[in-house]
């Protein structure tokens, strides 16, 4: 039959489109087998779909598998498979041409060197079957359709402008396709390479796939199994080979999922979090399958960066099975499936919140930060993610006491109109903050917070069920604005507390944004607050720590008329306000302020003073 032999012609396009994606796509070479695999993969899907309609198909007993063998000293890899096979036409449709109207005009103004330009022709046109030219020197493939009476075709082609046909004596079903490896690809003609590049990409292709009379593959996607089939163990063994994490995973969703498209997932949550996830810009802990054909590691796009802590696989039978799945993160059916996921992991996160209390804390201890900062990135999600918050609070005792905000504001008193919140390093610091004072002696609620995103969570947050969210160290807040007469009784007269107020402005001078009487403070003397709107402490030593030429803004100074210090003092100033020591006095109580907010730059330099005030007193009482 080889005086039969037909040489045909490349396609104009075609040529130039074998050009681009021989030099200028691929950064691995090795996907060639993975191409070359996938379509063994689909010609066998489809024999098997037209089978059961057909009963005249030839040979119907076949079994369906692709088997790879290799020659080291001849430096080939050949492909074969059991599956529906070509005919004369489908070979010359399929492989000599691009059979797509529009097609030349689009190739004529395409650049190789325009990635994007080369991306939407792969994703319009699938001609995956071309990288093998990557690696290939020549390539003879085989192939008997499937249909009775057909006839065998040998089609070879060296990829350069021209192809040859003939007919062959091959009778059974399927395509074999051998490649002659170019002299910088030879190592492809080996063992161990090829099975590593089988497991890599082509693991769960849902036929066995056979090299040297071995099965290589899983062939069974565990994601793709009915949850009922699965055992716990089998779940963790699935995460520690996905992971390389010893430990198992702190919970798992498993889903299958038919609309608005259809797509499987598995995703994990780790026992811990490490720092490598914590402070990373992006989401990267999603393989990307396609029709269970492995698309990319450490997918960016499929879930939001808040969501970088989850690891795990999705596949989709809807994703394109063709060389754009280099680029697949600009598919808009990629959109849609994160838009899915995202929902499902919240509804997920919910339940547990609501149903497993105490592993939910333990959840958020671990990964709460990263739900935070989804609250001030994802507005799609904010109320959920809302919901989702957990804050410890001033009616707990114990730190690792959690609540929500819906259970804070089940819990306000009916004349309450805002929820009260206070940021520190940590809680023993903000046990010791004074602006606590009153809201303690009240039994006012207040939340908790030491993370260090908590500032610009609840600057972005504003309200929760149209209760405003007040941090207790601004200067105007509603809920303390009247004291009863019991906590005024001990309060200097009014000439008396302006002439208290009028002395710390005139010695503190352009320290202060303001000096005020308090009416949040018990059992301080003074307390630093934010001007309304101003930035609060913990914030502006975030931003000194970032840009050391930010300046710390200034504070109110609250004076306490009711204490005992200030009451001393209004006796001194009243005999004689020229006294050195008052100045000294104002400069501590002041320093004391700053140092209790952390905005004491040298705190050294109140040890003096302090060495003076105590010499004073032991005069004192020497004397008396």
């Amino acid at each position: 039959m080889s005086e039969n032999k037909e040489i045909h012609e490349y396609q104009a396009e075609m040529q130039k489109v074998l050009d681009i994606l021989v030099h200028s796509l691929y950064t691995e070479r090795e996907i060639f087998l993975r191409e070359l695999i996938s379509n063994a993969s689909d010609a066998l899907s489809k024999v098997q779909f037209t089978a059961l309609t057909d009963a005249n198909l030839r040979d119907k007993d076949a079994a369906l598998e692709i088997k790879i063998s290799f020659n080291e000293e001849e430096k080939s890899v050949t492909i074969e498979d059991t599956g529906i096979g070509m005919s004369k036409e489908e070979i010359i449709n399929n492989i000599g041409k691009i059979a797509s109207s529009g097609t030349l005009n689009f190739i004529k103004d395409l650049n190789a060197n325009d990635k994007q330009k080369v991306d939407n022709l792969i994703g319009q046109f699938g001609v995956g079957f071309y990288s093998v030219f990557m690696v290939a020197e020549k390539v003879i493939l085989e192939t008997c359709s499937a249909l009775p009476d057909s006839q065998g075709w040998e089609w070879t082609s060296k990829g350069s402008g021209q192809y040859e046909l003939r007919p062959i004596d091959k009778t059974n079903r399927g395509t074999k396709i051998k490649v002659f490896l170019k002299e910088d690809a030879h190592d492809f003609s080996s063992e161990f390479r090829l099975e590593t590049i089988i497991k890599k990409y082509s693991n769960y292709v849902p036929f066995p796939i056979i090299l040297k009379e071995k099965t290589v593959n899983q062939v069974k996607a565990l994601w793709t199994l009915s949850k009922n089939e699965i055992k716990k163990e089998d779940y963790e063994e699935f995460y520690k080979q996905l992971t390389h994490d010893m430990k198992p995973p702190f919970f798992h969703q498993h889903l299958s999922i038919d609309a608005p498209i259809q797509y499987y997932a598995l995703l994990f949550v780790p026992e811990e979090v490490t720092n490598e996830v914590l402070y990373a810009r992006e989401s990267t802990g999603v393989n990307l399958y396609a029709q269970r054909v492995f698309i990319q590691s450490e997918n960016k796009n499929i879930l939001p960066s808040y969501m970088r802590f989850i690891r795990g696989v999705v596949d989709s039978e809807d994703l394109p099975l063709n060389v754009s799945r280099e680029n697949i993160q600009h598919n808009a059916l990629l959109e849609k499936i994160k838009k899915s996921l995202v929902s499902r992991l919240l509804k997920e996160l919910e339940n547990q919140a609501n149903s497993h209390v105490e592993k939910y804390n333990q959840f958020w201890k671990k990964f709460g930060i990263f739900l935070k900062e989804g609250v001030t990135s994802d507005f799609t999600n904010r109320t959920k993610l809302m919901e989702l918050l957990r804050f410890n609070s001033s009616i707990s005792d114990k730190e690792d006491d959690l609540t929500s905000l819906k259970d804070v504001v089940g819990r306000m008193r009916d004349e309450q109109k805002e929820i009260y919140y206070v940021v520190g390093p940590s809680r023993q610091a903000i046990l010791h903050n004074p602006n606590l004072e009153y809201f303690k002696k009240n039994g006012l609620e207040v939340l908790y917070l030491y993370d260090h995103i908590d500032d610009f969570l609840m600057s972005d947050l504003r309200e929760y069920e149209g209760k405003p969210l007040k941090s207790i160290s601004q200067a105007d807040i509603e809920a303390v604005k009247d004291k009863t007469t019991e906590d005024a009784k001990d309060e200097l007269p009014k000439n008396d507390a302006d002439a208290i107020i009028n002395y710390f402005k005139k010695q503190l001078g352009d320290k202060v944004a303001d000096v005020l009487e308090s009416k949040r403070l018990v059992d301080s003397p003074c307390s630093l607050v934010n001007p309304k709107d101003g930035m609060s402490s913990h914030m502006e030593k975030m931003m000194k720590a970032m840009n050391n030429d930010f300046e710390i803004g200034k504070k109110n100074l609250e004076i306490n008329m009711s204490h005992e210090l200030i009451h001393n003092m209004s006796n001194l100033l009243q005999k004689d306000q020229e006294a050195p020591f008052l100045k000294e006095y104002v400069e501590q109580l002041f320093n004391n302020a700053l140092l209790v907010e952390g905005l004491l730059e040298n705190p050294l330099e109140l040890l003096p003073r302090m060495y003076r005030f105590m010499e004073d007193a032991s005069k004192y009482h020497l004397t008396h």
